[in-house]
């Protein structure tokens, strides 16, 4: 072997291990998809209020994604007393990923339920059937579970708990019968060391609208600013409009009994949405683009928390 040849050969080698890693996170087109089709397929189960076979399907799904990408799966079923006699038994579930770094970890939560009446229709008839819930219920879960396919691939610093959580939207407006899932799991914390509660909960919710903005909420700012300031400067370098600077709503979300503890929780939602609650909440209401947008800024943001020595 001549020394040209050698000398090409060790360029070659030089040149492939020179080469930039480009994130797997930055393809914008494959996580596109991936989050579409998953929308695609909640949608495709039909309503998912708690009881339903929707809503059975839909747990089925979030344990294969979870038994095929994550380190470990948690289920947490309770039961809720939601009249006289009657029980209804329901299920958080929950998506661990071990971090580089170790640490507390960061809780990225949504609710997987539908609501079980399209109480926002005007027509009686319309008001008592459950609605399918592509934005409120499905673009949320969807980028969770597109999360997982991204952490399997980009673990990062912190350890990250997908939860999913069950009886977000279950009672009518006042009932008490509202944010089921993120109570019990709050509550659950209570019997185990603060050591081990999260570092931040990030609950997203209502982000597949085509017409995405996303306020700062108040509670988020509250308790959360840190979170909320660091969000809202990875969005504004990601070049993304749909992250609005001003503080517009008051929302008792998943994020809520968190906020309670003391825990820094943030809710990203789009409230400005004229089909919630209503029959009309379809998928043609929705944009693969937006759901991405928020999925984009999430992961960079996960990224970007390094553990405290």
């Amino acid at each position: 072997m001549t020394k040209k040849l050698i000398t090409i050969i060790i360029l070659g080698v030089c040149l492939v291990l020179l080469k930039p890693v480009i994130p797997e996170a930055m393809d914008g087109e494959k996580y596109s998809r991936v989050i579409w089709s998953y929308l695609e397929t909640l949608c495709g189960f039909g309503p998912r209020n708690p009881g339903s076979e929707g809503y059975l399907e839909t747990l089925e799904l979030i344990r294969r994604v979870g038994k095929k990408y994550a380190d470990r799966v948690v289920e947490q079923p309770f039961e809720v007393q939601v009249s006289e006699g009657k029980k209804i038994h329901m299920v958080n579930l929950e998506l661990q990923f071990a971090g580089t770094q170790g640490g507390s970890p960061i809780v990225i939560g949504s609710h997987f339920d539908t609501r079980p009446f399209a109480d926002q229709e005007t027509h009686p008839e319309k008001q008592i059937k459950p609605i399918l819930g592509a934005n409120d219920g499905g673009s949320s879960t969807a980028v969770l579970l597109a999360l997982a396919h991204y952490l399997f691939q980009h673990p990062a610093p912190r350890p990250i708990h997908l939860v999913f959580f069950d009886g977000e939207d279950y009672g009518a407006r006042g009932s008490g019968l509202n944010l089921l899932g993120s109570i019990h799991y709050a509550q659950s914390l209570l019997q185990v060391d603060r050591q081990s509660w999260p570092y931040w909960v990030l609950v997203v919710d209502m982000i597949g609208d085509k017409d995405l903005q996303i306020f700062k909420e108040t509670y988020s700012l509250k308790g959360s600013s840190r979170f909320l300031d660091k969000i809202y400067s990875i969005a504004e370098k990601q070049k993304n409009s749909s992250f609005k600077s001003q503080s517009k709503y008051t929302i008792f979300d998943d994020h809520y009994p968190f906020y309670k503890m003391g825990i820094p929780a943030t809710v990203l939602i789009d409230f400005d949405y004229p089909y919630w609650h209503t029959l009309e909440d379809t998928l043609d209401k929705c944009s693969p683009e937006s759901m991405f947008s928020v999925f984009s800024v999430v992961t960079e943001t996960i990224q970007s928390f390094q553990v405290e020595n």
